[in-house]
């Protein structure tokens, strides 16, 4: 079990770390909203957003570079912080091989978020669009996309041609054993590139919902109740 520290509280809106600033602090959601984003030629890119039980802020313990991103509470937040002497007790009890691994892991997370940020350039995020039609055949095959922590929900898209975070797209899927064909516009909020996948977590990306027709919504709302049911 981890140990905490202490509590923090922030308002909807205050900035908890800035990109670029330091520090070692890692921080368990307790309550509220917590979003993470990196700031590209002077444009705010929303990397995700974190709820209850969520940890963040970890990468820059493992390894004590500037904080790679800003973390701002969406609503008013309570954050647990980790405590920092059971942390290094923990992580120095690790054979150094492995300890060697794990910090591997981190640079190489960073180095991968860049790369995704910058891989295509962007003048405006209108200009960083595409189309994307998805068929699902089983219903468990759509509960396996299907995303319910993202601020609208969305899906998972399995492909190792993920596109930039920020990406507007335009998504066609049907939902299984009915005749109803949902379409609405999402945003890549994550991806996961080839070399940082595992046999459990596939490379591909995360899109959330964020302009759902209203009918659409309450249809897919009342279809995932039905069928978590049966």
């Amino acid at each position: 079990m981890l140990l905490t520290s202490g509590k923090e509280t922030y308002n909807a809106g205050e900035v908890i770390f800035e990109e670029g600033s330091h520090g070692a602090a890692v921080y368990v959601l307790s309550s509220g909203k917590v979003e993470i984003s990196k700031t590209i030629q002077g444009k705010k890119i929303v990397l995700e957003k974190l709820g209850p039980g969520d940890m963040f802020g970890e990468m820059s313990y493992l390894d004590p570079a500037p904080r790679s991103a800003t973390a701002i509470a969406l609503e008013d937040t309570v954050l647990e912080l980790l405590d920092k002497d059971f942390l290094d007790k923990e992580f120095n009890q690790i054979d150094s091989d492995f300890r060697e691994i794990l910090l591997t892991l981190v640079r190489k997370l960073r180095k991968t978020t860049q790369n995704l940020i910058h891989s295509s350039p962007r003048r405006s995020e209108e200009r960083v669009r595409a189309k994307i039609k998805l068929s699902f055949n089983k219903v468990h095959d759509f509960f396996r996309a299907y995303i319910g922590d993202l601020a609208s929900g969305g899906l998972f898209i399995k492909t190792t041609k993920g596109l930039p975070v920020g990406t507007i797209l335009d998504l066609e899927f049907n939902l299984p054993k009915t005749k109803k064909v949902i379409y609405t516009t999402g945003r890549v909020a994550w991806a996961r590139s080839q070399d940082m996948s595992t046999e459990k977590m596939p490379p591909g990306m995360g899109v959330e919902f964020i302009d759902m027709n209203p009918e659409d919504k309450k249809l897919l709302e009342k279809y995932l109740t039905v069928a978590k049911s049966s």
